[in-house]
């Protein structure tokens, strides 16, 4: 059965394990041993060593006291006995007992047959010791009763003193051998602690000698059984790159040699994915430049006529079937002031082009269904201003023939109908001029004569003696001053007919203004009209001609004065912006409805008793002949205000 390299790794490993385990275990019992035969030399044989070494001392100096004083007088010896016995008695007595303390509390449970062998030997020594340390007592303790007897009459008797020293030396020939056994049982214990040490360390280095050599061994079949491994990563990386062409050689049966070759059949398939990947690729990049040309002739197109509506200065809106626009050209943009963002998308009937296109709308279904097309002419336009366009809506037809939205074609007329109107009103003008000199002309000798008449009269009445207060003079007076009202309407007849063209110069417009209020001050002051200016200080200069303009401006200002019957205010404001000057001339009159706002300048046409009708024609005339235009604002109650607005550019006469 072959193994696993999992299993095989599990198995090299586990044995390393367990050899560091043998030699753990090992070296904890050299361990354990060498501790216990510390603890028998640190608690046992050196104390037992020390008091052998000081009762060996106590003996030596006990013996050699006890010689000195056997020979010392028979005075003064037994006192010194006496005190030498106590000494000596009590310091044996204790090394004694501590010498077989330390034997009863040795643990022979936990020592070797020789050990405890030793220990009894050493305590039948301790006992020997204890038997030569009683015996040399009951000595000094004879020889001190002898002593103290009185002398007796032999003079050579038998006394125990002459046994003292041999007793003495024998206690320290047992004192001596003792100490020489511990001396000798404690050396070979270093000794054989020493020996052993040597010997567990010596074990311990071949041991992890050999468990080095095991562990390599373990590290090396590793990185032989891991190296395909390595190729695979390294085939992988290789793949990752786009090189399907890498392999790796499967030497083994295990799971490496399965995965390499899983591997190797995995990298021929994608290579073979990769082939068929380049080839549906070539395809789609043919494709996607045969789209890309279709859709760069597309643009091209779509730019092409995107161009040509731009190019044309006409508005073009382009709208689906609900009226939602979907295309726009800049000049659209332009004249129906709609942004292509906000615009795009939005049915008509919502924005502010709502207005304009009111009949449009309303026919809408007609231009769809009839498939007809349709013109509007004259619309006004949002936004600022007053502006005027005409409308052509046409049906867009689909490629089925069917109307799938409306094209809205819009021309600016604004200019065209007002040189239309002006050209109107100047042919009306001239022709009323024509009329107003002819007139004006056959009336004026009549007049003269009747006037000349008159005053003949009056003087002959006064010549006969009529009073003023009579009738006839009441009546030639009447006469006179009609005839002087007359002759006033026939002069401005002529004036209005005989206006030259005006002879521009830079002028001052504030300027003009001011003297001119100050010209008309105190008919303001009569009139109970309070003024206010309120001029553009950063005006430029104007081409005007001062003499028109100055009698312009007087028209509107005695019209707002005579609108103002019982006083009120009179406001005068300049203001520049868009290449022109606008002069507002505002009054807090009773204002006028809009029937008489639309005919305010018409010639002849007057709401005052005794007017002509020809102040504000006349006015407006002058403003149209400096290339301006007058406008007027009013509503009945709410006051009336004339606005003119002059160019600021005009090439003054060379």
């Amino acid at each position: 059965m072959r193994l696993s390299l999992a299993t095989k790794m599990f198995l090299g490993y586990t044995l390393l394990i367990l050899m560091f385990g043998v030699m753990s275990v090992y070296v904890l019992g050299r361990f354990s041993a060498e501790r216990a035969q510390l603890n028998q030399l640190n608690h046992q044989l050196l104390p037992l060593d020390r008091l052998a070494a000081e009762i060996e001392t106590l003996s030596d100096a006990s013996v050699r006291g006890l010689a000195e004083i056997l020979r010392a007088d028979a005075a003064s010896r037994l006192p010194l006995l006496q005190s030498a016995r106590r000494s000596f008695q009590r310091s044996m007595s204790l090394r004694v007992r501590q010498l077989q303390g330390i034997l009863a509390r040795a643990d022979r449970v936990s020592l070797s047959d020789a050990q405890r062998r030793f220990l009894d030997e050493v305590g039948a020594r301790v006992d020997q010791i204890r038997d030569q340390t009683e015996s040399l007592d009951r000595l000094l303790g004879a020889t001190e009763q002898t002593w103290q007897e009185p002398e007796p009459l032999d003079p050579a008797p038998a006394t125990p003193e002459n046994d003292i020293e041999p007793a003495g030396r024998r206690l320290l020939r047992d004192v001596r051998l003792l100490k020489l056994a511990l001396k000798n049982r404690i050396t070979a214990q270093v000794l054989d602690l020493e020996q052993q040490e040597s010997r567990a360390t010596a074990v311990v280095l071949w041991m992890s000698l050999l468990s080095v050599a095991v562990g390599a061994l373990i590290v090396l079949l590793s990185f032989l059984a891991l190296r395909p491994v390595q190729r695979l990563a390294e085939a992988a990386r290789r793949i990752s790159r786009g090189d399907f062409s890498a392999s790796v050689p499967a030497g083994t049966r295990d799971e490496i040699g399965f995965l390499a070759a899983e591997f190797n059949r995995m990298a021929r398939a994608l290579e073979g994915r990769e082939a068929e990947g380049r080839r549906q690729q070539e395809q789609l990049e043919l494709v996607n430049r045969q789209l890309k040309q279709s859709s760069l002739d597309l643009e091209l197109m779509k730019l092409y006529n995107e161009n040509i509506i731009r190019s044309i200065h006409h508005a073009i809106l382009v709208c689906d079937v609900r009226g939602r626009i979907t295309t726009l050209n800049p000049a659209a943009e332009e004249l129906f002031s709609l942004q292509p963002a906000a615009a795009v998308g939005q049915p008509l009937s919502q924005l502010p082009l709502a207005g304009t296109c009111a009949e449009l709308l309303r026919s809408w279904n007609r231009v769809l269904d009839e498939k007809t097309g349709l013109f509007f002419e004259a619309l006004p336009l949002p936004g600022p201003g007053e502006r005027l366009a005409d409308l052509r809506a046409a049906p867009l037809f689909g490629a089925d023939g069917n109307a799938q939205g409306v094209l809205i074609l819009g021309e600016d007329v604004t200019e065209k109908v007002r040189t239309k109107q002006a050209l109107i009103q100047s042919e009306r003008l001239a022709a009323i001029g024509r009329m107003s000199a002819m007139v004006a002309h056959e009336i004026r000798n009549p007049l003269s004569a009747i006037g000349l008449n008159a005053e003949l009269l009056e003087e002959e009445l006064e010549r006969l003696g009529c009073a003023s207060g009579d009738e006839p003079r009441k009546l030639l007076s009447s006469i006179s001053g009609e005839v002087d009202r007359l002759t006033q309407v026939t002069d401005e007849y002529l004036r209005f007919a005989r206006l030259p063209k005006p002879r521009l110069q830079a002028e001052d417009l504030n300027a003009i203004i001011r003297d001119l209020l100050r010209f008309l001050g105190p008919e303001l002051n009569q009139a109970r009209v309070d003024v206010r200016l309120n001029l553009d200080e950063h005006a430029p200069p104007l081409p005007l001609d001062e003499a028109q303009v100055r009698q312009a401006l007087i028209n509107l200002i005695k019209n707002s004065i005579q609108s103002m019957a019982g006083g009120g205010t009179l406001t005068v404001q300049t203001e520049g912006g868009d290449g022109t000057i606008r002069v507002r001339v505002r009054d807090s009159g009773r204002g006028m409805d809009d029937a008489c706002r639309e005919r305010i300048f018409d010639p002849f046409f007057t709401t005052r008793n005794g007017g002509t009708g020809l102040g504000l024609t006349l006015t407006q005339h002058i403003v149209m002949e400096h290339g301006g235009r007058i406008s007027c604002e009013s509503a009945p109650g709410q006051g009336t205000c004339f606005v003119v607005e002059f160019p600021t550019h005009r090439p003054l006469p060379g």
